[in-house]
């Protein structure tokens, strides 16, 4: 009797490995850019959208953004330098930069593409390194063309279901600030002058948050097809010298290996997704 345990308990753990790695595996990379004003443009963008929203969301950008931060910190960058003001007036020679500081609040501009270590595994949805990157010469292509990318990058995922796929949090760009009034008491309080305030402060209305050019989320998913959901915002500033946003939302059914695009007058996005060991 218990051989028979052992050999049930044996069968089934390979049974349960081999339906792990039944999963089909994918991997998607994608350059987003700016589209050229055009003087024939007559759509109206000032339609006010309510915010993007979307359950099981997945954060890959922030880990790759902050390790280039870290990385221009510990190269002696003083615009990443992570100590408060007061401090940096007493000691201008020598900081710390730890791992676990938000260093993207630096940026003014993300870099084009978020740092990745490569990885080749199939545990979880990872994000591609620059090396397994495939559109340097689309990159170069539109470049020659006067337009801006603002977002090269790319993620391996598993085939999934509408309802069990993540939406993927996308944002790059430039920083388009908020109104200076809550966020400059925000900063004093940080630096070490709450005592030239009355009393602290402490909220931050939705308004009052910088934003990023372009903000949003991506999901794919699979059912027979490869279907993708796009739901992005992008900044930009008006004649007036307002910021304005235009949303994109557009569902797609794709194929695999081919090369799509997702068109909006202020906004391109070129993606392809690609098999990925099967």
């Amino acid at each position: 009797m218990k051989r028979l345990a052992k050999i049930s308990i044996l069968f089934l753990a390979l049974t349960q490995s081999m339906s792990a790695y039944a999963l089909r595996w994918f991997e998607v990379e994608l350059i987003a850019f700016e589209q050229q004003p055009s003087p024939l443009l007559r759509e109206d963008f000032t339609l006010v959208h309510p915010p993007i929203t979307g359950n099981n969301q997945l954060d890959l950008l922030t880990d790759g953004f902050n390790a280039q931060g870290q990385q221009r910190c510990l190269e002696g960058d003083a615009d990443f330098d992570p100590r408060p003001l007061a401090q940096k007036v007493y000691d201008s020679y020598s900081w710390a930069c730890p791992s676990s500081y938000d260093y993207i609040s630096h940026y003014e501009t993300l870099p084009l593409s978020p740092f990745a270590e490569p990885q080749e595994q199939m545990d979880n949805i990872y994000l591609l390194s620059q090396q397994q990157l495939q559109f340097a010469d689309t990159l170069k292509q539109l470049q020659r063309k006067g337009l801006n990318p603002i977002l090269h990058t790319g993620w391996r995922f598993p085939e999934q279901s509408m309802r069990r796929a993540p939406f993927v949090k996308i944002f790059a760009g430039k920083r388009f600030k908020s109104p200076i009034s809550y966020k400059l008491i925000d900063t004093l309080s940080q630096d070490g002058y709450l005592g030239l305030l009355d009393k602290p402060f402490s909220t931050q209305q939705e308004s009052d948050i910088d934003h990023w050019q372009l903000e949003g989320l991506l999901k794919i998913h699979v059912k027979h097809y490869l279907y993708v959901t796009s739901n992005l915002d992008i900044r930009y500033l008006a004649d007036n010298g307002n910021t304005q946003t235009a949303r994109m939302s557009q569902f797609t059914r794709v194929y695999s290996g081919d090369i799509h695009y997702l068109d909006h007058p202020k906004l391109g996005i070129i993606f392809q997704i690609r098999k990925y060991k099967h």
